[in-house]
């Protein structure tokens, strides 16, 4: 085997090391390397280069450019006489003419399909496969190019970027920074890829979508809270509080518009064990903020990180009580349903039948669709399925009567005061014949 023979293999391989370091490169993310640079020189140096993109982007593209060029000067030359060898040793009896017109084109198609192969696709393909362990082979070869081509590079990169700017175009450098969007997909394709837990992916979407919720959607609504009034006697409030399991109460004066603090059970458990005289209820009374439900809970939580609280009332424009949210309740949009041993579990949905189901309406109506296999519309005039009921409804419902609430016909079990609580739901026939057909 001839030298040119070894040279023209010599080019291809070259032009395949580029491809393959400029594809590895892009593909590559920093921190795979970073987290085998401490130990590794090679990483080290893979990093550096990782880190210079453009720069060493403008040298793979040089070095494909020189091999490709030393490819097409030498090789076709090369192969063609190898073709002509191989005519000539076989018998075939031809001009010198009509063999160069044959032996030429066979010879391009040869170089064309050993360059386009070897020297661009199967690097590309090795390269995207293995990104981390074919940037750490090439990390070295590329930072001794880099360091012999450094001014050609640094000429062509700074010729290309005043291209740019003549067309209105800024050069930027290449970042590794990822918009929320990508991130939730990087998320979702490890997920479905087995990379990461399910529990893992909720709590990073959780993250996500955390500094987007506000008070409004996580608050407990006036209904539901648990309040003393402040003239309550002692013994009184202690069996109130024993009773709903709570450990913090609002405290109220003739109004829960009109709550001047709050009182921890704690307090009303240690004068139990060591009663004092003329110790009433609103002598362990302690202040407590009130916020706007339109607040981030974000906001809130640092607003509570700040106060040493777990605990704020939730009023609106009139200076009204809308309800109140708790530490808990933050932490719940982060982790999900937090109970202590005291805690009934009950489902916030319930199948009592076919196509028939017993719902807690006080519940977000996201949450509830979860649970349903048809959801109910969701809209943003309200958060709660009590909040949709009631916008159907137009007045104030009684219970046992019921209504259409497409794709649904409930019925209102239960009210919590002038809302609905419990209601059953009953597929309606028609929307089910739909769903089917969809399927």
């Amino acid at each position: 085997m001839g030298p040119d023979i070894l040279l023209t293999i010599l080019l291809v391989l070259l032009n395949g090391f580029f491809v393959a370091a400029e594809f590895a490169i892009v593909k590559v993310r920093i921190s795979q390397i970073q987290v085998r640079s401490e130990n590794s020189f090679n990483a080290r140096i893979a990093e550096s280069v990782v880190a210079n993109l453009d720069g060493y982007l403008a040298a793979t593209q040089l070095g494909i450019t020189l091999a490709s060029l030393g490819l097409g000067w030498i090789g076709e030359g090369v192969v063609t006489r190898l073709i002509l060898a191989a005519m000539y040793g076989v018998g075939l009896e031809l001009s010198e003419t009509a063999a160069h017109s044959l032996a030429i084109p066979f010879a391009f198609v040869t170089i064309t399909v050993m360059h386009i192969v070897f020297g661009e696709l199967a690097p590309k393909s090795l390269a995207i496969r293995f990104p981390t362990k074919t940037t750490l082979a090439i990390s070295i070869p590329m930072k001794v190019f880099y360091f012999v081509f450094r001014p050609f590079i640094y000429v062509l990169n700074g010729f290309a970027n005043f291209i740019l700017r003549l067309i209105g175009i800024e050069p930027v450098p290449h970042s590794e920074i990822h918009t929320e969007e990508e991130l939730r997909l990087i998320i979702a394709e490890s997920a479905e890829g087995g990379a990461i837990l399910a529990s893992e992916r909720e709590l990073i979407q959780n993250v996500f979508d955390f500094d987007d919720r506000t008070v409004r959607q996580v608050l407990k609504p006036r209904n539901q809270i648990s309040a003393l009034e402040r003239d309550t006697p002692l013994q009184e409030a202690i069996d109130y509080a024993i009773a709903e399991g709570y450990s913090r109460y609002p405290v109220f004066d003739n109004s829960l518009d009109n709550i001047i603090g709050f009182v921890l059970v704690k307090d009303l458990l240690a004068h139990l064990r060591n009663p004092k005289e003329n110790v009433e209820l609103k002598d362990m009374i302690r202040s407590i903020n009130f916020i706007s439900s339109s607040k981030k809970i974000s906001q809130v939580l640092r607003l509570f990180q700040q106060n040493k609280t777990q605990m704020a009332i939730v009023v609106n424009e009139f200076g009204g009580t809308v309800g109140l949210i708790t530490l808990e309740d933050i932490l719940e949009e982060l982790v999900g349903e937090i109970q202590d041993e005291t805690d009934a579990e009950m489902p916030i949905v319930e199948k009592t039948g076919e196509d028939i189901f017993r719902i807690f309406a006080q519940n977000p109506l996201d949450e509830i669709n979860v649970g349903l296999p048809l959801p109910f519309p969701e809209s943003q005039n309200f958060i709660t399925l009590a909040g949709l009921i009631l916008e159907y409804a137009e007045t104030i419902p009684d219970e046992n009567q019921e209504l259409e609430i497409p794709p649904y016909r409930i019925k209102i079990l239960h009210m919590l005061q002038n809302s609905p609580d419990l209601i059953e739901a009953v597929l309606m026939p028609q929307a089910e014949s739909n769903q089917e057909e969809n399927e």
